[in-house]
């Protein structure tokens, strides 16, 4: 009687219950790669309760919204959702949502007309987050050289700056497909030199501001705990950017990122000329899809600035 009575308590329990940020602390959600598919999709909404009910600063989206179809519809149906979230959502796109959608279940679209149509619907105001209470956000766009990139954000809060940068996995969009040309390959190559600059940028606005930290959030597993990974080439001079710019930065870096859908905190840049690990730097990758949830990070401002992490994920059999 005893056992049945907890496994319905268990069965029968709503979400977690929100918690509040520890003294001295603020917390920020990232989440990515999920819902993938009809059943993820019902239980997605049990996140975004989590992360209304939660005391957030704001959160992250680190792409990979769904997985299919690429249609307007979809795109519009997840820009909802992100939209009517209360804290303010600054979204990165994934491979899913634009690099991907050449694929027959995906609709068989040019990838550079969904990316296009993304930015229209989730961009269309790059210097405001999504959200109902949205941030003002800085844009690469408004620098001449790289108007398209209003997907690029950056803004800064509690002496740390953070940014998005798109790169993306699906070998940050340069996988073959029949209809690929070059336009594709142009368009890559210069996303990913932009993604570059934006970084230094970014490192260049912590220095002057003498901020106490960097975050970069992106979407793409680039294999940076494999220093001699073959893939590393298509992240470049991204990678190197990083790389550069955490060696020459004397306070913590957090990558934040999707792809891998595994659950991960680690210390595992090292910088390729040299073979020195990066201590500095601390890599985040969410969870995803079969595993639909979001990592909370707590903020701790000190002599040294601390991230630390808790990760949510609905379980399985959790639909209500």
């Amino acid at each position: 009687m005893v056992l049945a009575l907890a496994i319905f308590v268990l069965l029968t329990r709503g979400p977690e219950p929100p918690k509040p940020n520890p003294p001295g602390t603020f917390s920020f959600a990232v989440l990515g790669d999920a819902p993938y598919f009809e059943w993820e999709d019902i239980q997605f909404p049990l996140v975004l309760k989590a992360l209304d009910q939660n005391d957030l600063s704001f959160i992250i989206d680190v792409g990979d919204i769904f997985w299919e179809p690429c249609s307007d519809a979809m795109y519009q149906k997840t820009f909802n959702r992100l939209s009517n979230l209360r804290h303010p959502v600054i979204y990165t796109p994934g491979d899913n949502e634009w690099t991907d959608c050449w694929q027959p279940g995906a609709g068989e679209y040019a990838p550079l007309e969904r990316l296009a149509k993304i930015r229209e619907i989730f961009f269309s105001n790059p210097t405001r987050s999504l959200g109902q209470n949205p941030l003002s956000l800085e844009t690469q766009s408004t620098n001449e050289p790289f108007h398209e990139y209003v997907e690029n954000a950056r803004w800064v809060y509690e002496g740390i700056v953070f940014a998005t940068v798109d790169i993306v996995g699906s070998k940050n969009a340069n996988e073959k497909f029949d209809k690929r040309t070059e336009a594709d390959n142009e368009a890559s190559r210069l996303r990913t030199e932009a993604a570059a600059a934006w970084v230094r940028e970014t490192f260049a606005k912590a220095k002057a501001l003498n901020a106490n930290a960097v975050v970069l959030s992106f979407h793409a597993n680039a294999d940076i705990e494999k220093p001699d990974s073959d893939y590393h080439h298509w992240f470049e001079p991204f990678l190197t950017a990083v790389e550069e710019e955490t060696e020459k930065f004397p306070k913590p870096v957090l990558l934040a990122h999707g792809d891998g859908h595994i659950y991960t905190v680690d210390q595992p840049m090292v910088r390729r000329t040299t073979g020195q690990l990066l201590e500095n730097l601390t890599r985040l990758q969410v969870p995803g899809s079969p595993r639909v949830g979001w990592v909370r990070v707590f903020v701790t401002q000190g002599p040294e600035t601390k991230f630390s992490f808790e990760n949510h994920v609905v379980p399985r059999w959790k639909y209500w």
